[in-house]
């Protein structure tokens, strides 16, 4: 005697697409309807997914994510994520839900996310105005898509409590039979003699680019302006790479610097 299964009837669909998927690495998010044909209130915890075409780069397009509840013989619309790769390289993907015998397609839409790192966060430097110092730098690439290496970037350095001190000084030269438009004079007079130069950062590098996923070790050739004033703490920062080299900079010597004032 042979038993026939009896066929699986899903008790849940989804409601009418297009469903669409969108967003940087790692979550695609978009909005599902959920519809219960039951009359038992239903848990969606998530869907099977299958990306279609080669799924080398596709990790994280197996399982759609949705926690939702639905009530008897009701719908909903609900959040729902798919969870992928970090370094998954942008692009539209076609995938495919299957919920019990039936397969709804979907659309994943991954948009670029450029995400690089340097450690250390803050390059510290003790030195005279003028000299060249070699640091190095681990730049690690956690985006999806590749950073183009730049040969030479130039920072601007801000000297630590510049304004305050550039406040006292020009107080100190303003008369008392003065008004505040001289003050002003002095204050701007003093902010613009007191401005450093800007630092010159050269990558020793032979590579011209970082590929997602990698992390290179890189050495730079650093010269600080001639301006800076011994005993002063100076900050700065450069863009790289679309990110940013800050800095911290001692000027702990005379050298090529001068100590325009007593401290």
């Amino acid at each position: 005697m042979h038993h026939q299964s009896a066929e699986v009837v899903p008790t849940w669909r989804l409601g009418r697409g297009p469903l669409i998927f969108h967003g940087a690495p790692p979550l695609c998010v978009g909005e599902i309807e959920l519809i219960n044909d039951s009359d038992k209130r239903i848990l969606v915890r998530s869907i099977a997914a299958s990306p279609k075409g080669d799924t080398a780069s596709r990790a994280g397009l197996t399982q759609l994510r949705v926690n939702a509840r639905v009530e008897p013989n009701q719908r909903t619309r609900a959040r729902a994520y798919f969870q992928v790769d970090r370094l998954m390289p942008p692009g539209t993907y076609a995938v495919d839900l299957a919920i019990g015998g039936r397969t709804e397609h979907a659309v994943v839409h991954v948009w670029q996310k450029a995400n690089l790192t340097i450690d250390p966060r803050i390059i510290q430097l003790r030195s005279s105005g003028g000299e060249t110092l070699k640091a190095v730098v681990i730049i690690s690439n956690e985006g999806n898509v590749t950073e183009s290496c730049r040969e030479v970037a130039l920072a601007y350095l801000e000297e630590h409590e510049w304004l305050g001190r550039a406040q006292v000084y020009a107080m100190r030269k303003t008369r008392k039979d003065e008004g505040i438009l001289a003050y002003l004079d002095h204050l701007i007079e003093e902010l613009k003699t007191t401005m450093p130069g800007e630092v010159e950062v050269k990558l020793r590098t032979e590579i011209p680019e970082l590929r997602p996923g990698e992390t290179r070790e890189v050495e730079l050739d650093i010269t600080l302006p001639n301006d800076l004033h011994k005993n002063r703490t100076y900050y700065g920062f450069a863009p790289f790479m679309g990110t940013e080299l800050k800095f911290k900079v001692e000027c702990t010597s005379a050298g090529n610097s001068t100590s325009r004032r007593p401290q």
